[in-house]
C-alpha cells in the first residue's frame, strides 16, 4: 500500500496535462486538488489563458532539489 505524499505552498511539483509534463510551483492547497502556478510559455502549451491550473493530488509528484 503507497501513501501519497500531499503537497504544501510553495512545493514544486512535476505533472502531466495533454501529454506534456509541466513543473509548477503550489499556490494553493485544497481538499481534491492543489492550485498549481506554471510558467506562460506552458500555459500556452496547453493552451490555458491562465498560468494557473488544479491539480488532484493522485496526479503529482513533488519535485526534489
Amino acid at each position: 500500500m503507497s501513501v501519497i505524499q500531499r503537497a504544501k505552498e510553495g512545493d514544486k511539483v512535476l505533472f502531466s496535462r495533454k501529454d506534456i509534463s509541466l513543473i509548477g510551483i503550489v499556490k494553493k492547497v485544497n481538499e481534491e486538488h492543489v492550485e498549481v502556478e506554471i510558467s506562460n510559455p506552458d500555459a500556452a502549451r496547453i493552451m490555458e489563458e491562465i498560468p494557473l491550473t488544479n491539480v488532484p493530488h493522485e496526479q503529482y509528484r513533488i519535485v526534489v532539489l
